[in-house]
């Protein structure tokens, strides 16, 4: 994992890949109180954009209409909000997530998410929350 940013732990999506070797060698890691940035996308129903939802899943990409994002169980965050907690869904909206980390026993290979974050609440991810959390320098190169 990355270093801690306000208390959280700031998760790398390339770090999640190797990550999925702990599932063979030993018990998985949880209760992390960790961040994630990421595009929220549907969990495994239909959503409409506007819809009032409690769970998603959070990806490194986006994807584009011609060409969606891949589903990879070691690149898929499962989100869960506090209980009672909604917020309304928008494909593939770029969004800051904190929550309760958990990595959950899958197999690496399935289109499942390998990781979880509970209790979690969604914030969108707007050009100051980007410049507090990495700075000027990375906000312009990630996001130009």
């Amino acid at each position: 994992m990355s270093p801690r940013v306000d208390g959280y732990v700031l998760v790398a999506w390339h770090e999640l890949v190797s990550a999925r070797r702990a599932l063979k060698v030993g018990e998985p890691s949880s209760g992390s109180p960790t961040r994630v940035l990421g595009y929220m996308m549907e969990a495994d129903a239909p959503v409409r954009n506007g819809q009032e939802i409690q769970r998603f899943v959070l990806l490194p990409d986006a994807g584009s209409a011609v060409h969606p994002a891949h589903r990879f169980g070691d690149q898929l965050v499962e989100v869960h909000l506090k209980e009672g907690d909604r917020v309304p869904f928008a494909a593939g909206s770029l969004v800051w997530v904190w929550g309760t980390w958990k990595l959950l026993r899958r197999k690496p290979n399935e289109d499942k998410a390998l990781y979880e974050l509970e209790n979690a609440r969604v914030e969108n991810a707007s050009s100051r929350t980007l410049r507090n959390t990495f700075g000027s320098e990375h906000h312009q190169t990630t996001c130009a």
